[in-house]
């Protein structure tokens, strides 16, 4: 009796691609928020209609509302009964607080960042990007300058190489600081301004670390004592303020 053999035959393999992680409604909402903040269409202290984002976006409410309670809890949007939502203004006592704590921990990140960059470590990056800030001295572009002084201080902190500083700095909350502030900066504060980054910035590349996060408290220091000249309508309301009106 012959046994008969049946062949399987094998069916050509598919190759499984990875699925496209796409944003979530919620993210989408956040996105353009934070992406609003950081090109000024977007400034502290103006309202955030839902029914604009949903409209804008076309997203539902749902994930509006849930975006807003997620950036309320970061601190960036306050959520308010009888004003709905809006995207935070500082008082000047939260301004206080956040320059005082940004002297220590900034200062540090930049002592960190002076012996890295000493050693040879993201040197032409910092030159790079110090350059492109000290540009903008004569231009008065003040949403451009803002960007760079953020990728000025971005570069520092990842120079610095500390995973739990780069966490505990507030990046969205200075952010909102320098929106609300930089255009009331006088001639002279400006100016006085740039002259401490010149210091800072040939200091950190002269490998002075204690010096460069000398200079870095200094100014953060003298940064919040201009603002704190600043006259009661550059800020919000404290929360007694507001309870009263």
């Amino acid at each position: 009796m012959s046994q008969t053999v049946k062949s399987e035959q094998t069916s050509p393999k598919r190759e499984t691609k990875a699925p496209r992680t796409q944003k979530s409604s919620p993210d989408v909402v956040v996105d353009a928020i934070l992406s609003g903040l950081r090109s000024g269409r977007l400034v502290p202290g103006q309202r955030l209609v839902e029914a604009d984002l949903t409209h804008s976006l076309n997203i539902s409410r749902g994930p509006v509302r849930e975006a807003l309670k997620r950036l309320s809890a970061e601190g960036i949007v306050t959520l308010s009964q009888n004003r709905g939502a809006y995207l935070r203004a500082l008082s000047q006592k939260e301004v206080d607080d956040i320059l005082r704590v940004l002297e220590v921990v900034t200062s540090l990140v930049v002592e960190l960042a002076t012996r890295a960059i000493g050693s040879g470590s993201m040197r032409p990056e910092f030159e790079t990007v110090s350059r492109e800030l000290m540009d903008h001295e004569a231009r008065g572009d003040t949403l451009a300058f803002m960007d760079k002084r953020r990728e000025y201080y971005d570069v520092l902190i990842k120079a610095a190489n500390n995973q739990e500083l780069a966490r505990i700095i507030p990046m969205m909350q200075i952010h909102l600081l320098r929106l609300q502030f930089q255009t009331r900066m006088s001639p002279q504060d400006r100016r006085k301004q740039f002259e401490e980054y010149r210091a800072m910035t040939d200091t950190v590349l002269s490998g002075d670390a204690k010096r460069a996060a000398r200079l870095t408290r200094i100014h953060i220091k003298r940064t919040r004592l201009s603002i704190s000249r600043m006259p009661a309508d550059a800020f919000a309301p404290s929360d007694g303020q507001r309870t009263a009106a």
